[in-house]
């Protein structure tokens, strides 16, 4: 990427090169902002920016389609996208002066006559402003919005919808030794006994010792569902199949009260790094591997399979997965929870408790799954199950607990 000069420039250069490595499918957006920005010092602004271009995506290309007397290359519509969402819902940059910075950087790179289109189209913008629709059908992606109005109701439809246009606040799951006071947190429902807590300073949150030391983890309360489920009693051995970067393992561990074997594995060597230190900041020395889970042996009392799944329940936090849904990606990921789920049936203990669970709210993910599973697995016992959807509070979540009958095999 060439130099670009100004802050303001740089921002708005690093969100449209997000938006075009997302469209691309070279990156999602967690990625690409942790790993291929070119002015990190500047991420919370450009991060900031490229949510509001993927909560607000129907309504900005809408925008561009009413604004703009032919549809723009794609480097363009990104470019339009990303400064119609500045001079619509940022107040931390003037819209004129919005407008001039991206004209500014069509002229530098040389198109003059692209130049004119972009200035003629956002000109155009701040003369017409235009309302901004909070309808489901309005504000959903399109293939998504058509799958969900078959199985949601108008409140459902309504409260996803709310959702992806929520900015999640920060919250956080107290561990040994926090206490709220600490940074004036305020409490939020969870699952079972674990402590969560929403932070009303972002800033105070990642700057505290608590953080560092390792007395509290970022995390959404849904997240608390899958790692209840189970019954603790007489528990000796816990497997965390894919487990980076530890959050849930982290809360086995909590349930286990060093009473147990707690190994968290997962396939990604990068991802486990921060699974080890965390277990090492809280001086746990609880078993760490990288492994395929076919590559795993042994029985345990308890076996989570956290499975990668489609995140279609976690969009607050990760608005580009909504665009980024593909029917013909939904077969894939759910042949490789098929596979994990059959491993980790085969690490359950006869008589031991397996909870399966993703981060999606799609059937063909969680219930329909589970329900090929047992087909083919018929010592397992379904026991209890739970669907959250994604609200303004919290993320979407799903997880079943199973028991293997103590005579399979």
């Amino acid at each position: 990427m060439r130099e670009v000069s100004g802050v303001s420039a740089k921002i708005l250069e690093e969100a449209v090169a997000g938006l075009a490595a997302v469209e691309a499918g070279e990156a999602n957006l967690d990625d690409f902002l942790d790993f291929r920005l070119q002015y990190p010092e500047l991420r919370r602004s450009i991060s900031s920016l490229l949510f509001l271009c993927f909560r607000r995506k129907r309504f900005l290309e809408g925008w561009i389609g009413r604004l703009a007397a032919r549809p723009p290359r794609p480097a363009v519509r990104r470019l339009l996208t990303a400064v119609l969402a500045q001079i619509t819902f940022q107040t931390g940059i003037a819209p004129e002066s919005a407008v001039n910075i991206a004209v500014g950087l069509v002229k530098h790179s040389g198109k003059l006559q692209e130049a004119k289109f972009v200035n003629a189209v956002l000109r155009r913008a701040l003369e017409q402003p235009q309302p901004v629709p909070e309808a489901p059908e309005l504000v959903l992606p399109p293939a998504l919005f058509k799958r969900w109005r078959k199985r949601y109701s108008e409140a459902e439809l309504a409260q996803l919808a709310a959702a992806l246009l929520t900015q999640p606040e920060f919250t956080f799951r107290a561990e040994r030794g926090f206490e709220p006071g600490e940074l004036a947190a305020e409490a939020v429902p969870a699952f079972g006994e674990f402590r969560f807590f929403r932070a009303r300073s972002a800033a105070r949150l990642l700057e505290s010792s608590a953080l560092r030391d390792g007395r509290i983890y970022i995390q959404d309360p849904a997240t608390s569902l899958a790692p209840t489920l189970p019954d603790f009693n007489g528990v000796k051995s816990v497997l965390d199949l894919c487990a980076a970067p530890g959050g849930k393992s982290l809360m086995l561990g909590e349930r286990l009260a060093g009473e147990g074997r707690l190994v968290a594995a997962d396939r990604s060597e990068r991802r486990q790094r921060q699974t080890a230190e965390n277990f090492r900041r809280r001086g746990l020395d609880y078993q760490v591997t990288v492994a395929d889970p076919a590559e795993l042996t042994g029985e345990f009392d308890v076996v989570l399979a956290d499975v990668p799944c489609s995140n279609t329940g976690v969009y607050r936090r990760r608005p580009d997965v909504l665009w980024r849904f593909r029917p013909e990606e939904l077969e894939k990921i759910t042949a490789l929870q098929r596979r994990i789920l059959g491993e980790a049936a085969r690490l359950t203990a006869p008589g031991g408790q397996l909870v399966y669970s993703t981060c999606s709210i799609e059937p063909e993910e969680n219930s329909l799954q589970v329900e090929a599973f047992q087909k083919e697995h018929p010592g397992f016992e379904r026991l209890c199950e739970r669907q959250l959807l994604p609200s303004a509070e919290t993320d979407g979540a799903y997880a079943c607990l199973l028991r293997r009958s103590a005579s399979s095999i």
